[in-house]
């Protein structure tokens, strides 16, 4: 029952918000499932194709990490899951994250959070397990059972970099774009 009330609503609003910019695959094979190996996660809908996310000191943005010229550690990343965890790697060369780096989310704030990683500076209300896949959609399980997709990205004052937010329901997405974020780069 909720993955076809899940279905229906995915198409409604792939057909409300992203009609030209967004690659979405037919919901026809929008199932519940874990991906396997390592992958990466991308954001449809705020440039013409997929936007790659990268890590830049514990805070998850869209972009090239090379175009990004702010803080003292910025890499390309590749996931893993388990478990409904996200573990995190670094892909550039001589950059290396704590074992056991998990992307989080501040599901229970009442206010825009930012999107991010296990690391030094971690709020105490970070959530890091619950994550699922319908189809290649992220998702986030609530201890209720609820599944909550309210990511929204922020262009940032770089060209073509866009900053990772989670904005519960009912908190003002105004200045925020509704996020897609995807394991699959393809349409």
């Amino acid at each position: 029952m909720r993955t076809s009330l899940l279905a229906s609503a995915l198409s409604a609003w792939a057909a409300v918000t992203h009609v030209a910019a967004s690659p979405l695959r037919p919901m026809g094979d929008l199932v519940k499932r874990s991906p396997d190996g390592n992958f990466s996660l991308y954001d449809y809908g705020v440039a013409a194709r997929a936007v790659k996310l990268f890590y830049a000191d514990g805070l998850a943005y869209f972009g090239t990490p090379s175009d990004w010229t702010y803080g003292s550690v910025v890499t390309d990343v590749t996931f893993t899951f388990s478990d409904g965890t996200i573990s995190t790697a670094a892909l550039t060369e001589g950059v290396t994250l704590p074992d056991e780096t998990l992307l989080y989310i501040r599901p229970n704030a009442d206010a825009v959070t930012a999107v991010g990683f296990t690391g030094d500076a971690t709020p105490s209300d970070a959530v890091t397990d619950g994550w699922i896949w319908y189809g290649a959609w992220l998702m986030y399980e609530a201890a209720s059972g609820t599944l909550e997709e309210t990511f929204y990205v922020q262009e940032t004052n770089v060209t073509g970099v866009w900053q990772l937010f989670w904005i519960p329901s009912g908190v003002s997405s105004s200045g925020y774009t509704a996020g897609n974020v995807r394991d699959i780069a393809d349409s």
